[in-house]
C-alpha cells in the first residue's frame, strides 16, 4: 500500500503518483498519452460539474444527493490532479516550485478588466 502522510508537500504528491503509475505499470505511457488522458478527464470533470449545480441530467444518469454529486466532482478532481503530477513528473518539473514561480509572477501582473 503506497502511503501519502497528512499535510505532505507537494513533491510528495508527486513521489506518491510516480509510485502509483509504477504500481499500475503505468509508467511506459507517454507524455502526449497522459495529456490526453487527462483531458478526457477534464472533460469528466465538467460533467460532475454540470450535474453538481443540476444544469444537465442526462437520461439514466445518477441524480444522487447533493453530497454524492460532490464527491463525484471531487473524485474527478483528483483524476485530473493525478495525470496533472504524472505529466509533471514525466518532464521532471518540480510542481510545487513552478507553482511558487508562476504566482508569484502573476501577483505582479494585470489582466484587462481588473
Amino acid at each position: 500500500m503506497i502511503e501519502l502522510p497528512e499535510g505532505a508537500p507537494m513533491r510528495e504528491y508527486q513521489r506518491y503518483v510516480h509510485a502509483l503509475e509504477a504500481m499500475h505499470g503505468w509508467l511506459d505511457v507517454d507524455l502526449v498519452h497522459n495529456c490526453f488522458l487527462m483531458g478526457e478527464e477534464v472533460g469528466e470533470l465538467f460533467k460532475a460539474v454540470r450535474r453538481a449545480r443540476r444544469m444537465f441530467e442526462e437520461g439514466g444518469a445518477p441524480t444522487g444527493d447533493a453530497s454524492a454529486r460532490r464527491d463525484e466532482v471531487a473524485d474527478e478532481l483528483v483524476d485530473v490532479l493525478n495525470y496533472l503530477l504524472a505529466i509533471a513528473n514525466r518532464l521532471d518539473i518540480d510542481i510545487e516550485e513552478a507553482f511558487r514561480r508562476k504566482n508569484a509572477a502573476n501577483q505582479a501582473r494585470t489582466w484587462s478588466g481588473q
